[in-house]
């Protein structure tokens, strides 16, 4: 593990990320050659676990980082992306109406919890740079090195061809972790609101909703 640390996490956080122009929360594992983007309400607590239980400790969960893609040739590079409605309501749900994660002040946190609010907050931020739970999707992925890209509506199919693809050890299927309180039903303008706040990534991973740009 300290050679694999040596030789890829730390010049990574340590030097490449000053000289890149975009970092990514890259997950390196290193038994089975293997680095995943993270894209945050996508999954991600299933997909460390399963990556933890099957790499013996030799696996890293990293922080943001610059790195430099000839280096990982011989690694399997995959992703995970979800429905950017499904997901920014995922996000609402945990980060505000669960919890006080963007520390609101207690008027702005009741403020918040009605969706329409959080919209318009959000439609402030460059998607591109913004906390991670709200980030663009395709700015979280180095999109032109990719081996695979799964979907988080069809999960279990799509991490099976990332396990095969590394012989990671069989898993039982789990529930993915739910944001509570039940279904929310957005509004037809809502839709159009969060489609057009991620227009980029319903062209490139989601043209099937391009109706609602």
């Amino acid at each position: 593990m300290l050679i694999n640390k040596l030789l890829h996490f730390y010049p990574n956080k340590y030097l490449f990320s000053h000289i890149s122009s975009r970092k990514y929360y890259l997950s390196y594992c290193f038994e089975h050659k293997a680095l995943w983007f993270r894209v945050y309400k996508v999954a991600t607590r299933t997909i460390n676990q399963r990556l933890i239980n099957s790499s013996s400790g030799n696996y890293v969960y990293s922080s943001p980082v610059g790195y430099l893609p000839w280096r990982y040739e011989d690694y399997f590079k995959f992703a995970f992306v979800r429905n950017p409605l499904d997901r920014f309501v995922s996000g609402w749900k945990d980060k505000v109406l669960n919890q006080n994660y963007y520390q609101f002040s207690i008027e702005e946190h009741e403020l918040m919890k009605n969706i329409e609010t959080f919209i318009e907050w959000v439609s402030k931020f460059d998607l591109e740079q913004s906390d991670e739970h709200l980030r663009a999707q395709y700015s979280l992925i180095d999109l032109n090195n990719l081996d695979f890209l799964g979907r988080f509506e069809n999960f279990e199919n799509d991490f099976k061809i990332v396990s095969d693809r590394l012989g990671l050890r069989p898993y039982s299927k789990e529930k993915l972790n739910q944001s509570g309180r039940g279904q929310i039903s957005l509004t037809n303008e809502q839709k159009h609101k969060i489609a057009r706040l991620y227009e980029k990534d319903i062209r490139i991973f989601y043209p099937e909703l391009i109706d609602l740009l």
